[in-house]
């Protein structure tokens, strides 16, 4: 590698040259050490430490917010929460902040008993990973907040709930340049909104719930159903609904359901239908669930079950070894039959075809030695048919898709291995490994759950965190063409990653921490996707159609917090992308880039925001440099003399260009809004909460392309009227 393109490649910490033979040797040697130190290592990506999580409260009243502490807080890459109260999804009425998830149970009280509640990751593939599960139990009602009933009492509580969101949004005519790139109503104005209606009876162990969500639009294109019934489609519809029949642990669900714990057959698969679980003594509970094959909206199918060949019928026995204490050891046997039409999801454009499968599963998940060790395994075999469909073959001679029966297991156990070990200083350490190991045949396919296929994939973690730092390694192995078919690219990939976090700050001094040391991160991820040789047959017939691509990347962030009125912050990020293919050794792109941000609180009433960033990348098969810069600027101020008045706007330019002159790029954007939040009343039925604003905002964009000739200048300014009601 030439000496301008090693100074592109990062060098911070563990980064090597992308074709320099000692630092390789050296990254190999210092990644082989800590594949050793470390009993297990992490998925890509690693997370700061294994997220766990707890019930604040195991007892609460039946209005009374459920709250569960995190471990630590939620990273992107973790993916979304997900909450089960018994059979129950309540995740629309989660807030996630920092490390604490929180279940309003105001808008849909739990019925008094016991119950289970399980958190899960759900990640971009929409699978699922329970992270916690514990038993709540919920004290009978309160009597405006008075006494408890006598529970031997047989009266019946009912609590009917309504709430109504209007949104009244207006827009002036939009000026554009060019006039003709301006949006086809011109102006509009728009009234939407969105209604829920609870209705709750209980009595003594005995409970009857329903939720019930409409949602409407004047304009019928944003209509719920538009995307399928264009035109026809309802300007008012059911977005959701749910009915909860329960006694004891008897629980009967009917409108939108989540089932499914089987990573690889049946995976939190939500849609519209009915769940029964039923009680067999005080350790087994069995489970019926059967809902529609895809997400369903509108009061058309109301029951979710009612269109012939395109449901899931599922069953689930679940056992629990030890009644005194859940989660120790649990099996669960899950039995699936499911079939689709050439549907396609609420709003989702895809051509689809027809699909069936037929599968069964088991899972065991428990711990031992007081929770230090845990473990999780599962079993899937799932026989999946394509039948034929004439309107995707359109009469053309296409070869039958033969039906296959197709085995996926997976298997991850947990140890801690110290576990608040003091090191002195009140500070303890902890860490724990983790290895996973997970196999999907070629060709598996389940309707209840995504996995890809052809996989096989074994990875370890160890994290760990001490006095309030937190570190992680994590090597990931993958491979695909299991069945070893010469015709076919077999692929292999490689994933190192270690990071850290450290509040500097804290570190030393837990009573007085330092305003001026900041909180320090670390990413450094490297990856290497490569062909093993070159099929026999088939596409590939020169070795540069080989992939060889390794790729480095790294993320420093630091951020100050001075006080209560001032903050800065630094976030540096490096990536190498390296082809070594034959005939693509070349083909290589760094890119670099630093962004400073900085807050300021003058005054009570007064926020203030900075950022500005740079980024430069280099293709070195073009030996072309691109340069972006950004600044921008967002302030908010609370009126003085208008109460509940808030004024906010911002400021950003943006400038981009490349060092051979052929292209130039500049944006503009100013926004400024007014908004009054008003509410009135506060006895039930009687109260009524809203905002109204009105905002002004103009965009500016110009774009040159010199070595096509082409010039680019676009225009717009628009003011925005709306207003927002609460009636509740």
């Amino acid at each position: 590698m030439t000496g301008t393109r090693e100074s592109l490649v990062p060098v911070v910490i563990l980064f090597p040259g992308a074709k320099t033979m000692k630092r390789k040797h050296l990254l190999n040697a210092i990644l082989l050490a800590l594949g050793c130190i470390a009993t297990a290592v992490a998925a890509a990506p690693v997370s700061m430490d294994e997220l766990a999580a707890a019930l604040e409260k195991t007892e609460v009243a039946p209005k009374e917010a459920i709250s569960l502490k995190l471990s630590r807080a939620i990273a992107p890459q973790d993916g979304r929460v997900a909450l089960m109260i018994g059979s129950m999804d309540v995740t629309a009425f989660v807030a996630v902040e920092d490390e604490t998830v929180r279940y309003d149970a105001n808008r849909f009280p739990i019925d008094a008993g016991s119950h289970d509640v399980s958190l899960y990751l759900v990640d971009a593939n929409g699978a699922w990973t329970l992270v916690s599960q514990e038993t709540l139990v919920v004290a009978a009602a309160i009597d405006d907040g008075q006494q408890m009933p006598d529970e031997n009492s047989n009266a019946f509580t009912t609590e009917f709930t309504p709430n109504v969101s209007l949104n009244l949004k207006s827009r002036n005519e939009i000026l554009t340049f060019p006039t003709d790139s301006a949006p086809e109503r011109n102006p509009a104005t728009d009234l939407a909104g969105q209604g829920t209606i609870n209705i709750n009876v209980t009595k003594k162990d005995f409970s009857f719930r329903s939720q019930f969500d409409l949602a409407g639009s004047s304009f019928r294109q944003e209509a719920l159903r538009f995307g399928d019934l264009a035109d026809r489609a309802p300007l008012i519809d059911l977005s959701s609904y749910l009915i909860e029949i329960g006694k004891g642990r008897f629980k009967a669900n009917l409108g939108h359901v989540s089932f499914g714990t089987n990573r690889h057959l049946l995976s939190g698969f939500s849609s519209r239908g009915a769940t029964v679980q039923l009680p067999i003594g005080k350790q087994n509970e069995f489970t019926i669930a059967a809902v529609n094959g895809t997400a369903v909206v509108g009061f058309g199918n109301f029951l979710g079950i009612t269109k012939r060949r395109h449901n899931l019928l599922a069953t689930t026995f679940a056992r629990e070894f030890y009644k005194d204490s859940p989660g120790e050891l649990r099996i669960e046997l899950t039995a699936m039959s499911g079939s689709l039409l050439p549907l396609s999801n609420l709003n989702q454009g895809e051509i689809n075809d027809a699909e069936k499968s037929l599968g069964g599963g088991v899972r065991i998940a428990g711990f031992l030695a007081k929770q230090k060790l845990r473990y999780e395994a599962g079993f899937s075999r799932s026989r999946f048919t394509n039948p034929s469909d004439p309107l995707l073959e359109q009469e053309d001679e296409i070869v039958p898709v033969r039906t296959e029966t197709k085995n996926a297991y997976y298997a991850e156990i947990s140890y801690d291995i110290l576990n608040d070990i003091e090191i002195g200083g009140g500070k303890k350490l902890k860490t724990t490994g983790t290895v996973r190991f997970e196999e999907i045949a070629p060709l598996f396919r389940s309707i209840g759950a995504f996995s890809q296929a052809d996989r096989r994939r074994l990875q370890f973690e160890i994290t760990g965190n001490i006095g309030g730092a937190g570190f992680g390694f994590g090597n990931l192995g993958e491979r695909d063409n299991l069945a070893n078919i010469p015709s076919i690219l077999k692929t292999r990939t490689r994933r190192n990653n270690f990071l850290f976090n450290i509040p500097f700050g804290s570190m030393f001094s837990q009573e007085k921490p330092s305003i001026w040391l900041p909180v320090v991160s670390y990413n450094f991820d490297l990856t290497h996707q490569y062909g093993i040789a070159l099929p026999d047959g088939g596409l590939f017939t020169d070795p540069s159609q080989v992939p060889d691509q390794k790729s480095y990347s790294q993320n420093f962030n630091a951020q100050w917090t001075f006080g209560e009125k001032y903050g800065a912050g630094f976030t540096h990020t490096r990536s190498f992308q390296d082809n070594r293919q034959p005939g693509r050794e070349n083909a290589d792109l760094a890119t670099a880039s630093n962004t400073f941000t900085f807050s300021l609180r003058p005054i009570e009433r007064l926020n203030l925001d900075l950022d500005f960033s740079r980024e430069r990348q280099k293709n070195f098969e073009t030996a072309r440099i691109d340069r972006n810069f950004r600044l921008g600027t967002r302030g908010t101020l609370r009126l003085p003399y208008l109460k509940n008045s808030v004024l906010n706007g911002g400021l950003s330019f943006a400038l981009a260009g490349d060092d051979l002159d052929l292209n130039d790029t500049r944006n503009g954007e100013f926004d400024l809004q007014y908004s009054y939040n008003f509410s009135f009343g506060e006895q039930k039925f009687k109260k009524l909460s809203g905002q109204f604003f009105i905002r002004y905002a103009n965009r500016y964009g110009d774009s040159i392309d010199r070595q096509f000739l082409i010039n680019t200048l676009t225009k717009s300014q628009a003011f925005n009227a709306g207003l927002t009601i609460n009636l509740f």
